[in-house]
């Protein structure tokens, strides 16, 4: 689960990143992830906005294991008066967990808020964390909340 996170996260920052750079258009660029193993990631720029692209996908395919992942980024919402992008992150493949889909929002303003809720292949909750205002809540399955306090970085 954690290596699909870093993949899905450096995919996130490349899929923002060149969101401006294809005019609309399809592209396909090569990432080499942390063990050397290279993927080729297709992209379609979504809207101009840079801090939210809505409509930018991102789709590769592991040349080793045939998964397909694929990620777009959905639209905005405001969550407790706090503008999110949000983006969701579909495989074919269901990891160790049974996580098929994460759901994925942020803030532009506050890197300190985002929220993740990963489901399983049924649709249902796997676990869902939450950073916003000042704490961190994480909860799965069977109900199991956790909640810690951000520290200042003072």
């Amino acid at each position: 689960m954690q290596k699909k996170m870093i993949v899905f996260l450096v995919l996130l920052v490349l899929s923002l990143a060149v969101s401006g750079c294809s005019d609309k258009e399809t592209s396909t660029v090569t990432i080499e992830d942390e063990d050397g193993q290279e993927y080729e990631v297709t992209y379609t720029e979504g809207t101009d906005d840079e801090n939210c692209p809505v409509g930018s996908v991102w789709t590769t395919t592991n040349p080793n294991t045939g998964e397909v992942v694929s990620m777009e980024i959905v639209g905005k919402e405001v969550i407790n008066g706090i503008e999110m992008c949000q983006a969701v992150y579909e495989t074919d493949t269901a990891d160790e967990n049974g996580i098929v889909k994460v759901e994925y929002l942020w803030s532009n303003e506050n890197e300190e808020t985002f929220m993740w809720t990963a489901y399983d292949e049924d649709g249902n909750m796997v676990s869902e964390m939450k950073a916003m205002d000042g704490k961190i809540t994480m909860s799965d399955s069977e109900g199991v909340v956790m909640e810690m306090e951000i520290p200042d970085d003072e």
